[in-house]
């Protein structure tokens, strides 16, 4: 199970003895940075030491690529060679499950992957466009099991934590290096019977803990530039001072988790100033931040028609930018709920390994990742939209999962372009639905079927708020249609986000299906040729 996180990534499994196990990077540690340094020399490497390395050479490290997956329009270009972020992302999993295979000893067949729980279509097939390409130590490719969200394989790891009986609704707040997720969702436990159903869901994907990160930054470029001539754009121009602040802001910021203060003496220019940092000033330069976590959390409610204060039982932190102390402080002073904290780090990767220790892998041969007599689990995403996962002692926990967007077409309405929305954000994923929509003129001959997402709970929805996602799919009618013929239009959106489309002529009778293709998606292959077998150093 991967977390293929903005800032650290973590990768979990399950032992012969049913014992969840983290995999530690072959540097030390439970997490590795989802760091990738290009050596001008040609040699690639990944994690902790990418860091190191880059410190003289930024411009051939690349840091949170995981923003940008499946947006064609962001292309990397290192030491003359262009890559999409789908192809970075191949290099920081390919260093993960190198780290597994030697750790374990044997060649890993799959794995689930993790992904924001509001990641749409294009950045979930980025994702999985990155784990079908690492190559294993017996030189075969990743087989991606499934793409799991990640507010609910936390939800997963914390649900497996608990043996007592309950009916709650749990807010799950995610906050992490890079992104935010929340996410509202119910548990029910009877007897050895545990459910779990999304509710709703949603997030920033450019909100996270190097946001702090920067906010605290500029805060010290400016104290040390006042008490000297220096300039801050100067400083925020240096790549060698970028680096410096890169290493030892977040390392301040760490340090005020358990501290009220700390120090950072900054060099630059020929100029010395020990600047102190308290835990007040760093939650005041950061104040703002927070209060987008907040809002957004309020907002998904709303569009839900829930009331935190009646509707909500318990709060869930995970994500590692949760141990900031300012977090739980104003959860409790928001909502006046139990908030808990659950394995903050690791909490993603635990729930993706419960889910992958059942999946089985067409061709394995027994061994991790395929389905056996003493297996762990049983993991099912077949014709329902359920994710099953038995434990050792017999324990069942169902997991109803839900479509993240709303998926719709662009119509008119009068004069007005709309996206008239066809499957809803939080319908059960798979989904099947139909609209019927008219034809715009008499004599119509074709259909110009443009596909949509948005996070609109409603019917219609603007073209402001939504984003267009395939090429546009042309329809053939039968002539001499009158104006306003009956069309009906199919979604049926399958568990792995894959949409086939019908447009029926209700008139004659006729149907045309199609699958429509995402716009942008030859970008995700942009740089895959040249990492794909690279020997990470």
């Amino acid at each position: 199970g991967i977390d293929l996180g903005t800032t650290y990534s973590c990768v979990y499994y399950i032992d012969d003895a049913g014992i969840l196990r983290v995999i530690d990077a072959s540097e030390g540690g439970s997490t590795t940075p989802s760091v990738v340094f290009f050596d001008p020399n040609g040699e690639v490497v990944v994690g902790a030491t990418a860091r190191g390395e880059g410190a003289m050479n930024p411009e051939c490290m690349v840091e949170r690529v995981k923003n940008y997956m499946g947006d064609p329009n962001y292309i990397l270009n290192i030491n003359g060679t262009d890559y999409s972020p789908a192809a970075v992302s191949c290099l920081v999993l390919q260093k993960l499950i190198k780290d597994a295979e030697e750790a374990l000893g044997e060649d890993i067949d799959g794995a689930i992957i993790t992904c924001p729980a509001y990641f749409g279509d294009a950045a979930r097939n980025a994702t999985i466009k990155a784990g079908e390409n690492v190559t294993l130590n017996n030189g075969q490719k990743l087989k991606v099991l499934g793409i799991l969200d990640e507010p609910v394989a936390a939800a997963l790891a914390y649900g497996n934590s608990l043996q007592e009986d309950m009916k709650k609704k749990i807010l799950i707040y995610d906050l992490g290096g890079g992104t935010f997720d929340c996410t509202v969702m119910d548990i029910d436990y009877s007897n050895d019977k545990k459910k779990m159903e999304v509710i709703t869901t949603d997030g920033h994907h450019q909100l996270g803990g190097k946001d702090w990160d920067a906010a605290l930054a500029d805060y010290v470029r400016n104290e040390f530039c006042s008490r000297t001539d220096c300039d801050p754009e100067d400083m925020k121009n240096d790549p060698e001072c970028v680096q410096w602040f890169s290493e030892n802001i977040e390392r301040a910021k760490q340090a005020l988790t358990n501290k009220t203060a700390t120090n950072l003496v900054v060099n630059f220019n020929g100029c010395k100033e020990k600047i102190e940092i308290t835990r007040d000033i760093f939650e005041n330069e950061t104040q703002e931040l927070l209060d987008r976590t907040i809002s957004k959390v309020d907002e998904m409610l709303a569009n839900k028609g829930m009331n935190m204060m009646n509707d909500i039982d318990e709060i869930i932190m995970v994500g590692g930018s949760t141990k900031m102390p300012q977090v739980r402080r104003r959860l409790e002073q928001e909502y006046n709920k139990p908030v808990n904290s659950y394995e903050p780090d690791k909490a993603v990767a635990m729930g993706a390994a419960l889910v992958a220790s059942g999946t089985k892998v067409e061709g394995g041969e027994g061994g991790q990742g395929s389905q056996t007599s003493d297996s762990f689990g049983d993991y099912a995403l077949g014709g329902d939209s359920t994710i099953v996962v038995e434990d050792e002692t017999g324990t069942v926990t169902e997991i109803i999962i839900k479509c993240t967007k709303s998926y719709g077409l662009s119509a008119l309405r009068g004069n007005e372009e709309i996206i008239a929305n066809i499957i809803m954000k939080d319908s059960e994923k798979p989904a099947m639905e139909t609209r019927r929509f008219g034809t715009s003129a008499a004599n119509q001959v074709s259909l110009n079927l443009e596909v949509y997402e948005n996070d609109s709970l409603q019917p219609d929805a603007t073209v402001e708020e939504s984003t267009k996602l395939y090429e546009s799919c042309i329809v053939e009618l039968t002539p001499g249609l009158p104006k306003g013929a009956p069309i009906d239009i199919t979604f049926n959106l399958d568990k792995n986000g894959v949409l086939v489309i019908t447009a029926l002529d209700v008139t004659n009778g006729i149907s045309t299906v199609v699958t429509p293709v995402r716009i942008g998606g030859d970008a995700d292959d942009i740089g895959m040729d040249e990492v794909v077998g690279v020997v990470l150093r």
